[in-house]
C-alpha cells in the first residue's frame, strides 16, 4: 500500500526501536494511516511468570501508531487495545467500545516529536507501559493527578478554593448562578462572584448574531454535590478513574461511584429542566442552542492535587445540554460532555512608550503569535506608532493570560475573545485604524500558500513569530509561500524562564532560514557560556504552573516584569531595524541576564548565506551547511595543502523533514594522518570532544559525520564510502554524512544503516 514518504520512515524508525517487537504493515486512509506495533513491556518479577501484571497489563501489548494526513507537522496519536485497564491514570477521555489512548507525555506530543523526534514518543509509550505494569503511574508523594481531561469544547471559570469551602457537608446539591456564552455545542461559562445559593433559578438566552456566525449567551446555573461527611469527615476515593461521563446516566453513575446522591442530583436537573420551560419570561423555542446546565462533582483525595498545593478536594466540571424539541417541551433528549476549568485571574497594563519619527511608522508588520511575549511586542511597537499590523492567532484569551498578557478586557469574565481581536481593539484605543485580525493557525498559514496570500500582506517588510511553538518553527521552515515574499521573517522567543531573549532574523531571499539560525544559536552556546547557562535556566525542564485542574492545563511561571523585560529589549531591535533599515544579512541576536541582574546583555551576530546541498542518497536529504562552518573548513583546506586534511561535524537532524543542518566542526585529534593523497581522522580524546560538543550545545547538537578535502579534486573515493558506511552504522538509523572539500566544490555523501 502506497504511504507518503514521511510515514515510510516513521514506518523504518519503528522497526529500528529497541522496544518494538513487531511492526505490522501500514493501514492507510483517506484521513488517516494506522500502524499496528508489538511492545515489549517490562513486567515486574513477580508477574513475569504469568506474562501479565496485577494491574492488567501484559508482557507484549499491541498498540496503535495513527499518523493524521499532515504528519509530521503533527504528531500521531497512540491507542491501545479496547479492553485495556481503565482503572489507571493518565489515560486519555475514553468512551465505550473504544481503543484506549494513554497520557504518555505531559506536554503536547508535537512538540515532543519535533524536539527529540518519533523515537521519543515511543519511549514515553514504553514507560507509560512500564509502570502502568509496576503500579506506579500515580505517585501519591508528588500528589494526585487530576483527571485527565483533554479537547474539551467547553471551558468554566470558577475559584476551585472557593468553591470547596461552600460545598455542603450533608451531600445536598448546591446551586449556583452562572452567566455563559455558546456557539456551536461549545460553552463558557462563569460562576458569580458571590457563590450565593440560588432558590428556584430558571434558564434564559438571547440569541446574539453578527454577519458571519451566531451565538447565544445567558444565565444558568451549576450544581455542585459531594459526598455526605461521616462522622464529620470528609469520605476520601483513592480509586483513579479516567473520564467516562458521555451521556446523562454515565454522568449520573459516576457521581454515584463518588459516593453523591444519585437521585438528588438527577431531581435536581429535572426540576431546573421543567422550571425553564414551564417559566413565562422567555418561550424555550426560542433556545436555538439549547438548554445548557452545569454539574460539579466534589471529590475528596487523599493528598493534595498536583497543582493545588494544601487542596485535596478535586472538582470534576460537566456540561450537560438539553436539545428542545418544539414539538414536545417535555421531551428531554441530553448530551453530556466534561469541561476544562479555568481560574479566574487579574491582568495588569503596561506602560506607555514612545519617540520614533513618524515616517517609517507607515510601514506594514505582520504579527504571528498574540501571547504574552507577542501582545507586548505588539503594543510597545503601537505605543511607538507602528499601527499599520497584521495579526495572526487562533487561541483565545484565557483569564490565565492576564496575569502576562499586554491587555485586558472588561467582558473576559462572560466570552473568551480572540487573542487577535482583543489586540485589534486594543491598537484601536491607540488610534491605529490599520489593523487586520486573522483567527489561523500559524502552522496552516505558512504552508499553505492560499492561506499565506490571504492573511499576510504584499509589502510587509518584517513577519515577527512569537509563538515558542516547535511545530511553528517546523513549519516556516520548510514554507514554500515564505520562500516566495520579499519579507524578512524574524522569530523572537524566550529560554531559561524568562532569564534570555533571542531574536533571529532571516537573511534576504532566506539565504539563512530561521532553523539555521536555531542551530547556529545552540552552536554559539559551545563557545559562549554565559549564554549557555542563560538558556538552559535553573532546571533541566521548564518550570510549569497549574492554571485549572487537569494535568494539561500547563504555562511557565514568571512574572509580567520578567516578560516584559524580554519583549521590550527585542521591541527596541525590531525598532531599529525599522528605522534605520533591514541589515544585509541573517542576525542572530541574543539578549541575557545574569542570575539576580535586573538588566540584560544584548550582542548581534551575523550569519552569511548557508550553503545548500540536495542530496539524493537514502531517498533525499537537503543538507544545509552554515556559513562560519564552510569558510572555517575552506580556510583549514587551504592551510594543509597539497595534504587533505579533515574533522568531525556536528550538526541538527530535522529527521521528519529529511534535513540536515550542519552548525559545527571538532578539530582532528593530534593523532590523525595528513598526507597528500590520504587523510585519517585520529582518536585521541575524539570522543570525549564529540559528547562535550553535545554537551555544551545543550543537547541540540550531535556527531553527524565527518569531512576531510581532496585538494586535487575528485568525488568520495571508495575508501570514503566504506568509512562513512561504518560511521553510519554506528549511527542507530539515523543518516550519516560525510562532506569532501575540493577547491572548487564542496561535495556531499550520506548513508544510512
Amino acid at each position: 500500500m502506497n504511504v507518503s514518504q514521511p510515514i515510510a520512515d516513521a514506518v523504518y524508525r519503528l522497526k529500528r526501536h529497541d522496544g518494538v517487537l513487531k511492526v505490522g504493515e501500514p493501514d492507510a486512509s483517506d484521513e488517516i494511516t494506522r500502524v499496528c506495533i508489538d511492545v515489549q513491556v517490562p513486567l515486574p518479577s513477580r508477574s513475569k511468570r504469568a506474562g501479565v501484571s496485577s494491574t492488567g497489563v501484559q508482557e507484549v501489548e499491541t498498540c496503535w501508531i495513527v499518523f493524521g494526513h499532515d504528519y509530521p507537522l503533527s504528531a500521531p496519536w497512540l491507542l491501545l487495545r479496547e479492553d485495556f485497564p481503565l482503572d489507571l491514570p493518565h489515560i486519555n477521555p475514553h468512551q465505550p467500545d473504544e481503543p484506549v489512548s494513554p497520557c504518555v507525555f505531559e506536554g503536547a506530543l508535537d512538540e515532543l516529536l519535533h524536539r527529540f523526534g518519533l523515537d521519543a514518543i515511543i519511549d514515553q509509550l514504553i514507560d507509560w507501559l512500564s509502570k502502568a505494569a509496576a503500579g506506579t503511574l500515580l505517585d501519591l508523594e508528588h500528589g494526585w493527578e487530576p483527571t485527565r481531561r483533554d479537547r474539551c469544547p467547553s471551558t468554566i471559570v470558577y475559584s476551585a478554593e472557593r468553591v470547596a469551602n461552600v460545598i455542603p457537608s450533608d451531600g445536598s446539591v448546591l446551586t449556583i448562578g452562572c452567566r455563559y456564552v455558546t456557539v456551536e455545542g461549545s460553552l463558557f461559562a462563569i460562576f458569580d462572584d458571590s457563590l450565593t445559593p440560588q432558590a428556584e433559578p430558571a434558564f434564559n438566552q438571547t440569541l446574539c448574531e453578527n454577519n458571519r456566525e451566531k451565538w447565544s449567551r445567558g444565565n444558568t446555573v451549576a450544581f455542585i454535590a459531594g459526598a455526605p461527611f461521616v462522622d464529620g469527615k470528609p469520605q476520601v476515593f483513592k480509586h483513579y478513574q479516567p473520564e467516562t461521563a458521555c451521556d446523562l446516566p454515565t454522568l449520573l453513575t459516576r457521581a454515584a461511584e463518588l459516593g453523591i446522591d444519585y437521585d438528588a442530583l438527577e431531581q435536581s436537573l429535572i426540576e431546573y429542566y421543567r422550571r425553564s420551560i414551564m417559566g413565562i419570561e422567555q418561550d424555550p423555542r426560542t433556545w436555538q442552542h439549547g438548554l445548557y446546565v452545569i454539574v460539579l462533582l466534589a471529590v475528596q483525595r487523599p493528598v493534595s492535587l498536583v497543582g493545588s498545593p494544601g487542596r485535596s478536594l478535586e472538582l470534576l466540571p460537566y456540561v450537560v445540554r438539553y436539545d428542545i424539541d418544539s414539538q414536545n417541551l417535555l421531551e428531554r433528549t441530553t448530551t453530556v460532555h466534561s469541561a476544562f476549568h479555568a481560574h479566574s485571574l487579574s491582568p495588569a497594563l503596561l506602560a506607555l512608550t514612545s519617540g520614533i519619527p513618524h515616517e517609517p511608522t507607515t510601514k506594514q508588520l505582520v504579527m504571528v503569535g498574540c501571547g504574552s511575549l507577542g501582545s507586548k511586542i505588539a503594543l510597545h511597537l503601537a505605543r511607538a506608532g507602528f499601527g499599520n499590523m497584521t495579526l495572526i492567532d487562533n487561541e483565545s484569551l484565557s483569564p490565565h493570560n492576564i496575569a502576562r498578557h499586554a491587555i485586558i478586557d472588561g467582558d473576559l469574565a462572560v466570552v473568551p475573545p480572540k487573542k487577535t481581536e482583543q489586540m485589534k481593539a486594543a491598537l484601536e484605543q491607540l488610534s491605529h485604524d490599520q489593523i487586520a485580525a486573522h483567527y489561523e493557525d500559524a502552522v496552516k498559514v505558512f504552508v499553505d500558500a492560499e492561506i499565506f496570500g490571504q492573511v499576510i500582506p504584499n509589502g510587509a517588510p518584517l513577519i515577527i513569530e512569537t509563538t515558542a511553538s516547535l511545530k511553528v518553527l517546523a513549519a516556516e521552515s520548510r514554507s514554500a509561500p515564505l520562500d516566495m515574499t520579499e519579507g524578512r521573517l524574524v522569530r523572537v522567543a524566550m529560554y531559561g524562564q524568562g532569564r534570555s531573549v533571542v531574536a533571529l532574523l532571516e537573511g534576504p531571499g532566506r539565504e539563512s532560514r530561521v532553523d539555521d539560525l536555531a542551530a547556529y544559536l545552540f552552536e554559539c552556546c559551545r563557545n559562549n557560556a554565559a549564554l549557555r547557562d542563560t538558556i538552559a535556566g535553573n532546571t533541566s525542564e521548564p518550570t510549569e504552573l497549574f492554571v485549572g485542574e487537569n494535568c494539561r492545563s500547563l504555562t511557565t511561571p514568571m512574572s509580567d516584569a520578567t516578560v516584559s523585560r524580554a519583549s521590550s529589549i527585542a521591541a527596541l531591535q525590531l525598532e531599529r531595524w525599522l528605522i534605520d533599515g533591514l541589515p544585509d544579512t541573517a542576525m542572530l541576536c541574543t539578549g541575557i541576564s545574569s542570575e539576580g541582574d535586573l538588566g540584560m546583555t544584548w550582542n548581534q551576530l551575523e550569519l552569511g548565506p548557508t550553503k545548500v546541498i540536495n542530496v539524493v542518497d537514502e531517498g533525499g536529504w537537503q543538507v544545509r551547511i552554515l556559513r562560519p562552518v564552510v569558510q572555517t573548513i575552506h580556510d583549514d583546506s587551504r592551510r594543509w595543502m597539497p595534504c587533505e586534511t579533515g574533522g568531525a561535524l556536528v550538526g541538527y537532524i530535522a529527521y521528519e523533514s529529511r534535513t540536515i543542518i550542519i552548525a559545527g566542526l571538532v578539530d582532528a585529534p593530534r593523532d590523525s594522518v595528513r598526507e597528500s593523497a590520504r587523510f585519517i581522522l585520529g582518536t585521541d580524546r575524539l570522543v570525549e570532544k564529540l559528547r562535550g560538543a553535545h554537551q555544551a550545545s545543550l543537547g541540540y547538537l550531535s556527531f553527524i559525520g565527518t569531512w576531510h578535502s581532496h585538494p586535487r579534486g575528485g568525488k568520495h573515493s571508495g575508501i570514503d564510502r566504506e568509512t562513512l558506511h561504518r560511521i553510519a552504522e554506528d549511527a542507530g538509523g539515523l543518516p550519516a554524512v560525510s562532506l569532501v572539500w575540493t577547491p572548487t566544490e564542496l561535495l556531499c555523501a550520506i548513508d544510512r544503516w
